[in-house]
This record gives structure tokens, sequence and C-alpha cells, in this order.
């Protein structure tokens, strides 16, 4: 295959430019050669006839447009049913107002703790004042002394008459507690022997007029034992 051929000779799937140049030059290489073969031919003796050879240079269909997409028409608008209409909404009748008062009471007060209270001032106490000293022996016998001779006076008034008169005498021993003039607790501790002046003794112990304590006597409870005496009056005898 010669050269003409070779460029004639279109590629598959080329570029088109590139096809028609190649094209071009072919066909100018071939009316080259006509121009050098046609003087020699006239001049040349006469032959047998060359054979013809006849080119013919077809060009490639164009591609094939592709057909065109088929263009679907919009779908018809569907009619849309009316909307209903919807009827105002029946306005309500105003209620006539109630004919009352709303009282509007406060908010309850909130309760609030009382502070607690001061404590207490307790004033100071006051200094007790100094004991008396106690008494002496001697202070205190002599009281008791004074405590006796009151009792026995009471029971020489006491005395009762029925026992004078039967001649019944003796002592009864008596005992009680004191205690700033008044005494508590009276009670017989030795009888006399006889009823009655028993009944004297506790009597006298009971209203006799006690003197007041001396100082240092004050305040004391101390407890007593008294013997109370009865002596019956000396009976006379007469004689011839």
């Amino acid at each position: 295959m010669n050269n003409a051929t070779m460029w004639l000779t279109p590629e598959p799937e080329q570029d088109g430019r590139r096809f028609m140049a190649a094209l071009g030059l072919g066909l100018a290489l071939e009316f080259a050669a006509l121009a050098v073969l046609v003087p020699v031919l006239h001049h040349a003796p006469a032959a047998t006839p060359p054979s013809v050879v006849k080119l013919t240079i077809q060009n490639p269909p164009p591609p094939k447009p592709a057909p065109p997409k088929p263009v679907t028409p919009p779908p018809p608008p569907v009619p849309q049913p009316p909307k209903p209409v919807t009827p105002p909404k029946p306005v309500p009748t105003p209620r006539p107002a109630m004919h009352h008062v709303v009282r509007h009471l406060p908010p309850p007060p909130k309760h609030v703790a009382p502070p607690p209270p001061p404590p207490p001032v307790t004033p100071p106490a006051p200094s007790a004042p100094p004991a008396p000293p106690a008494p002496s022996p001697d202070q205190l016998g002599l009281f008791r002394q004074a405590m006796r001779d009151a009792v026995q006076a009471v029971a020489n008034q006491v005395y009762p008459a029925a026992a004078q008169m039967t001649g019944q005498g003796g002592s009864a021993e008596v005992t009680f507690t004191y205690n700033d003039g008044q005494v508590t607790g009276i009670a017989l501790t030795r009888s006399s022997g006889y009823p009655l002046l028993d009944q004297a003794a506790l009597l006298a112990a009971r209203v006799a007029h006690y003197p007041l304590p001396p100082q240092g006597f004050a305040g004391r409870t101390y407890s007593v034992t008294v013997e109370v005496i009865f002596r019956p009056a000396a009976t006379s005898v007469d004689g011839d």
C-alpha cells in the first residue's frame, strides 16, 4: 500500500479536522502525479491503454443526530373542588352581669415568730445577816428554868379542887416543842398516878405564858421537858 492509500484510509473515530487535512493532501498528491504522467503518456508509443484506476473518496456519513426527546406535555391541571364556605360562628349573647360584689380579702399575714424575751434579770440575793451566836449552856439553862416557872405558875391555878380535898399530889412530866414563844406537840411523858393531875399538867403547858426567846434563841426550835408538881395543902387538926 502506498502512502496515498495510507493517507486515504481514515482512522476510525478520529477527529474530523485531521481527516479532512489528510484527504486534501492525498488529492494534491494525486493531481501532482497526474501532471507528471500526462506529458509522458503523450510522447510514449501507443501501447495498451493503461487501466484506469478510479478512486472514489467517500466521506463518512455524518453522524445521525440524536432524535429529540419527546416532550411530554404537562398534565392538565386538576380542577380543585371549591372550598366550603365556613359560616361565621354565632356571637354568644353576653349574659347580664351578676349583681354581687367580689371581696378581695387581704392575704393572711405571715406568721413572724416574736423575738425571744430577754432572759429575766435575777437580782442578786441579799446577803443573809450573820446568824447570831448559839446560846451558851448557862443561857440555855436559865431559859428552860423560865419556861418551867411559867408552866408551874399556871399549874398551881388549875390544880383540881377535888384532888386537893382528897389529898392527891405528885408530879407529872410534860414534853413539847418550843419555837419563838409557840409550843406544839404537847404530850405526857410521865404520869403522876392521878388522871386529874395529869390532865391539869397538860392544860398548864398549853395555856402558860412563855417568855420571849432571848438573843440567840430566835428562829430556833427546841424540845422542852417540864416537870409539873402538885402539892396538896396541909390540913389542920383541932384538938380538945
